[in-house]
This record gives structure tokens, sequence and C-alpha cells, in this order.
């Protein structure tokens, strides 16, 4: 393979995602710098979660152009690769690159799903805070279900018997989103440690289902139907006690 070729073939990669990741870079800034001036209230927490879900989302379509470019300069390497003027390491190279480019997008949308979950529990917490409710307490309005739990308690360790109903009656894995304490609500301040979040909607076949054995089995849950109208849209459901802010 001519030195050309090589250099071209190595300069396909090198240029992706350079401006990108220049911007993506110059947004993780502001984020540490809106995060800096926390204060205590859940008031506090939403309103800096929001803006560190508007960052979040900036950064998309950033990563999701990086995956592009990427898989373009893959297919383009495999060409030549078909041609004998690259050799499998500038393949191997490649793919290692689009998978990056594909985690980085990925890691990219979870943060966002975990930052509007967060979101509409902090909102919730402020709204109508549980308190010293009683034990099996179950509340419902238009927004959110909420449900104390009884018995001995909950700890995260036991989402394992969660996730074996699931699997058994839906024939797939409990659709995760958040377990137990993540970048975000590190970030955030956030106590989730205790705590799993559920992609499901409530009024869901699965979301019913899922709420009916949480409750069949005094295991405390919010579940948020239509999140907070107005400032995060996720839906999900809550396994475990309210989350609050850290310290």
């Amino acid at each position: 393979m001519s030195n050309k070729l090589r250099i071209l073939s190595c300069t396909i990669f090198t240029i992706i995602g350079v401006s990108g990741n220049a911007w993506a870079n110059k947004v993780h800034s502001e984020q540490a710098r809106s995060l800096s001036h926390l204060s205590t209230p859940n008031s506090d927490l939403v309103r800096a979660a929001g803006q560190y879900k508007a960052s979040v989302q900036a950064l998309i379509p950033i990563y999701e152009n990086n995956l592009k470019t990427a898989m373009e300069a893959l297919v383009k390497r495999k060409q030549l690769f078909a041609q004998g003027l690259v050799s499998k390491r500038d393949i191997d190279a490649g793919e290692q690159a689009a998978k990056e480019a594909q985690t980085q997008l990925d890691q990219t949308r979870q943060q966002l799903t975990e930052s509007d979950q967060l979101i509409a529990e902090a909102t919730a917490e402020s709204i109508k805070p549980l308190g010293a409710a009683p034990k099996g307490r179950y509340t419902s309005n238009t927004a959110v279900m909420r449900y104390n739990g009884v018995g001995g308690g909950w700890a995260i360790t036991q989402v394992s018997k969660v996730e074996g109903f699931f699997a058994s009656k839906f024939g797939r894995e409990l659709p995760i989103s958040a377990f137990g304490q993540s970048a975000t609500h590190n970030r955030l301040g956030f106590d989730h440690r205790n705590s799993v979040d559920v992609a499901l909607y409530p009024d869901s076949a699965e979301g019913k289902a899922l709420i009916d054995y949480l409750r069949s089995n005094g295991i405390p849950f919010l579940a948020f139907r239509s999140a907070i109208p107005g400032v995060a849209t996720g839906a999900h459901i809550h396994i475990g006690y309210p989350s609050h802010r850290m310290g």
C-alpha cells in the first residue's frame, strides 16, 4: 500500500468529530458551571436538571453526526480493503471508531432519559412530599401514582425478584433505564442509590402488570404517567422510596 493511500485512509478517521467534539467539550464545560451553584431545595435541583437536559440534547446531533461519519468512513475502508489497498488492521481500527461513536451516542441518550426521569421525580417531591405517610398508602392523580409499600421495607437487592416476575410473564428483560446511582444522579447531587427506574408507561399492559406485582408484594413505587407536563416527558415507574437531594 502506497504512503499516499495510507495517509488518505488514516485521514478519513482523524477528521471524524473534530469540530463536533470541540463543541461537545464546550457544552460539558457549561454543564459543570451550571451545576456548581446548586442549593438544597428540590426546586433548584429541577432547574439545574432542566439546564443539564438541554445541554445533553444539544450534544445528541453532534454525536449522531460523528457516528454517521464513522460509519461512512468504515464503508470506504472496506471498499479499499476489497481492492487490496488497505490492511485488515485498518478495518479493525474503523470498526473500533464506529463502536466508540455508537457508545458515546448511546450514553448521551441514556443521560437524557435519566435527566428527564430525575426532573419528574424531583418535581413530584417538591409539590407533594410523602413525609411520614402510613405504610401501604396508595394515591393517584392524572400524572403520578404513589405507593408507600409494606413489610420490612425495600432494598435494591430485591429487584432480581421483580426482574424474574417480568421475564416470566412477558418473555423479555425488565426495561431498566436507571439502576441505582448513575453519573447523571451524581452530577446533580440526587440520591438514587436505592432506586430503580423502569422505562414503562404505567397504563400499558406491562406497566399495569408491574404495578400490580409491586403492590401485591408491598414494594414501594412512584409511577409517572405523563411525568410533569411542560417539564419532563419520560413516563416511567420508579421502584423504591422517593429519591432526594444528597446532603
